[in-house]
């Protein structure tokens, strides 16, 4: 452009030539809000005073319940569960209220399974409705309810570890008393064996020496599950990546603490095999087998133990350890398998499960580089399949 071509200030820029084309103001602000959205991994709603969609801004639509374009016009109710469309309603009314900005945080259920997110709302200048900043926040939410996990079974673990302890001294003086008893009795015995016309005094020697057989069998089996609770509380004392673990002994430790749960439910049937020790930490490996043998048995109704088995499978195969437990319970709906490892999702009534035992274990599964897989068909039964790397 040559001095005499050059506009006078003030006057507009010279149109761009054809083909060369140039995107207006409002089209650069609003792929500018989806990059910024993109980074964020937030979405942005408008709404009237009734909780009508008047616009939405994402991304992608991977966090939608539904196409961007099908939300216009629709009211909330039809799009959320009605808990969330509620939570919205009386977040747009305070806002409008008040003039002041609102947080909430709500879940929903997505085409990549549930995710968490939380719903700043506050006025917009100008604009005729409220608007929603919403945020992604399930890794967040994973993490709190992983820490909150991780402090509960810390607690768990200490009041275990002292019960144990407790348990123990009595135990030992039990044990001792009952070898002097059985002592006694076999010298009874031979004394009784010399003395003619004594055969009842001797039948009744018999069964005593029998009912104290039973009791030293029990304080045995207490021996044994408190040493599992003691090994099952210890935690890990080494750093990770240091620690090596029996995964035959793990599984035989969580065996002996599901069988009272078991065995009036269903047959236990442990087919075990040499395999290698595997990288990770042992009473961790114990904490997931005892929780998925636990969910097998609550999978399988009491008074019919003879007909149901839960069934534990231990191999190597292709560099890898298999553990595989397997029950003849009700089985899981398809709707729900594909969400059993989140974080608080449960069928089970409230205050009897909290949805977070299949969640901690596949993330310590996912932390010792392993796998955590699961395969149900209702009416037949589930099966837990873990993938351990040996190196």
């Amino acid at each position: 452009m040559s001095a005499s071509e050059v506009p006078p200030p003030g006057a507009p820029p010279p149109p761009s030539p054809p083909g060369d084309a140039v995107p207006s103001q409002q089209e650069s602000v609003a792929e500018l809000l989806r990059v910024v959205l993109g980074l964020t991994e937030s979405l942005v709603f408008e709404f009237d005073a009734e909780g009508h969609y008047l616009s939405a801004w994402t991304h992608s639509d991977s966090l939608l319940v539904m196409p961007r374009e099908a939300f216009l016009g629709r009211h909330i109710s039809q799009t959320m569960d009605p808990q969330t469309a509620a939570l919205t309603l009386e977040s747009i009314q305070r806002v409008l209220a008040r003039g002041q900005p609102d947080r909430f945080e709500y879940s929903v259920e997505v085409e990549g399974g549930r995710r968490w997110f939380s719903a700043d709302a506050t006025l917009v200048p100008h604009r005729p409705g409220v608007a929603f900043m919403v945020r992604d926040i399930t890794r967040q939410k994973t993490l709190e309810l992983s820490l909150l996990q991780a402090d509960r079974l810390a607690a768990l673990g200490t009041l275990a570890a002292g019960v144990a302890h407790e348990v123990s001294n009595p135990l030992g003086y039990i044990s001792s008393n009952l070898h002097f008893i059985e002592e006694g009795l076999a010298e009874l015995r031979r004394a009784l064996g010399e003395a003619p016309g004594l055969e009842r005094l001797a039948h009744t020697l018999e069964e005593c020496e029998e009912a104290l057989d039973e009791a030293r069998q029990g304080t045995t089996r207490i021996r044994n599950v408190v040493g599992d609770l003691k090994t099952f509380a210890r935690g890990e004392d080494t750093r990770p990546g240091d620690e090596r673990a029996d995964v035959r002994r793990a599984m035989e430790m969580s065996i002996n603490m599901a069988m009272p749960e078991l065995r009036h439910r269903a047959r236990m049937v442990w087919h075990p095999e040499e395999v290698p020790l595997v990288r990770g930490s042992e009473s961790r490996l114990g904490q997931v087998f005892l929780n998925l043998l636990l969910n097998a048995a609550q999978a399988i109704p009491e008074g019919a133990p003879e007909k149901n088995t839960v069934e534990a499978r231990l191999r190597a195969e292709d560099g890898k350890v298999v553990v595989e437990i397997r029950d003849t319970g009700q089985g899981i709906p398809p709707e729900n398998l594909k969400r059993i490892f989140e974080p608080f999702f449960t069928t089970r009534p409230a205050g009897v499960g909290t949805g977070l035992g299949l969640a901690i274990c596949h993330s310590i599964i996912i932390a010792m580089q392993g796998e955590l897989t699961v395969e149900s068909t209702v009416g037949q039964g589930t099966c837990f399949r873990v993938l351990l790397p040996t190196t």
